[in-house]
């Protein structure tokens, strides 16, 4: 790849930076914006496919029109919030001590400005002569760091994403490709009693109580549970949500909890919920008057599974052999994504994440990316490009 257009990963992600893209607490319209421009100044034809107000997934395709997989680029726009705690400017994408520091610099729009680069590459070979043998597609998507993803659903419900595709998403992973994510859900459980005094709780029926009665047996459950996946690890659950009562001397008659729960094969969605109903169920009969109501915070995310034995696959694992010297092998990650997501609605096993940067650095203040390493990226993803469209 020419050294400009690596340099330009640099400076095209620092652009991307000062696009604030936080969610919740704006859109990504901006972003859009920007992309949709750098595209039609490669001469490609954009489309824009509308999600919810104001926000929308960005599309592109260098197309041969031949019956074969399409190499998918699954990007989203948009970012956690900034948040407190920031010793550098969150949208200023400063370079100092050999890192870009910015929000989103890691996740992901260091990733997803490499695949930019990637497609101007290829377009480059193009415009020289070069045949397009497979077609690769760009889908910039909105409503990521959300529990109900609508922009890779949308891109699914449109057929942006198909089964047999080739899916990578450049989400931060160190520039090692992933082949597999544990499951991810999210639920609110509603506890109800009986308010009383406090100096006669016998008449009433604390939910708080009932509550913690259930965190006990969730955090049990999860402990005792023997299935461990050799690339994702164990199920865990989190309590990470507690709210309930009105006044220290009444007795409680609500409370609400949110449980975080990362799990992994044979255990399904149905199972998740099934268990955490009666584990909900048992503490409400240890305490009489008490029930629960379980709601669901996310999308159905369900453990995610792919393979590098198909032969589109061996040429994506060629490619990064050619270009890091290392042979990609199969490994989890504890995060979801957009690709899960697309895996698990379409059937689809060839779904990847492959990009720059360290989960560690994602959502947190101060986040960065190594400059070094986000050139690197540009080259590798630029690489797997041109031979999976060109060869």
């Amino acid at each position: 790849m020419d050294q400009a257009l690596v340099d330009e990963t640099v400076t095209l992600t620092q652009e991307l930076i000062r696009i604030r893209s936080e969610n919740p607490g704006g859109t990504e319209e901006g972003m859009a914006d920007r992309v949709e421009d750098y595209f039609k100044k490669m001469g490609l034809d954009v489309e824009r496919d509308h999600v919810v107000e104001g926000r929308q997934n960005v599309i592109a395709e260098l197309n041969t029109n031949l019956d074969a997989p399409t190499l998918v680029f699954l990007n989203h726009m948009d970012t956690v919030p900034a948040g407190d705690g920031w010793t550098h400017d969150p949208f200023s994408a400063e370079i100092s001590e050999g890192k870009l520091w910015g929000r989103g610099s890691c996740d992901m729009k260091g990733g997803l400005a490499a695949g930019l680069i990637a497609i101007k590459h290829l377009k480059m070979k193009l415009d020289q002569g070069a045949r397009l043998r497979r077609s690769v597609r760009t889908c910039l998507v909105v409503d990521e760091e959300c529990s109900w993803m609508q922009g890779v659903s949308k891109a699914v419900e449109l057929g942006r994403i198909g089964k047999e595709d080739i899916v990578i998403a450049c989400e931060p992973t160190s520039l090692e490709l992933k082949t597999a994510q544990k499951g991810a859900l999210w639920y609110e459980i509603v506890f109800s009693g009986k308010s009383a005094h406090a100096a006669t709780p016998q008449m009433g029926a604390n939910a708080i109580q009932a509550a913690a009665k259930t965190l006990i047996r969730l955090e049990e459950a999860a402990a005792s549970m023997n299935n461990t996946d050799e690339l994702l690890g164990k199920t865990t659950i989190v309590t990470s949500v507690i709210d309930g009562g009105s006044k220290t001397n009444i007795v409680p008659d609500t409370c609400r909890i949110e449980v975080d729960v990362r799990f992994v094969p044979p255990l399904s969605v149905a199972g998740v919920r099934e268990m955490l109903e009666k584990m909900a169920s048992e503490a409400c009969q240890t305490v009489p008057g008490t029930s629960a109501q379980i709601h669901s915070l996310s999308v159905d995310r369900p453990p995610i599974l792919s393979s590098l034995q198909a032969d589109n696959a061996e040429i994506i694992c060629k490619a990064i052999t050619d270009t890091t010297g290392v042979s990609p092998v199969p490994a989890g990650v504890s995060y979801y994504s957009d690709a899960g997501l697309a895996a698990a609605r379409t059937g689809n096993r060839q779904c990847y994440l492959l990009g720059p940067g360290n989960i560690e650095q994602a959502h947190s203040p101060n986040e960065f990316i190594d400059i070094e390493e986000l050139k690197k990226s540009a080259i590798v993803i630029g690489s797997l490009t041109e031979q999976f469209a060109l060869s």
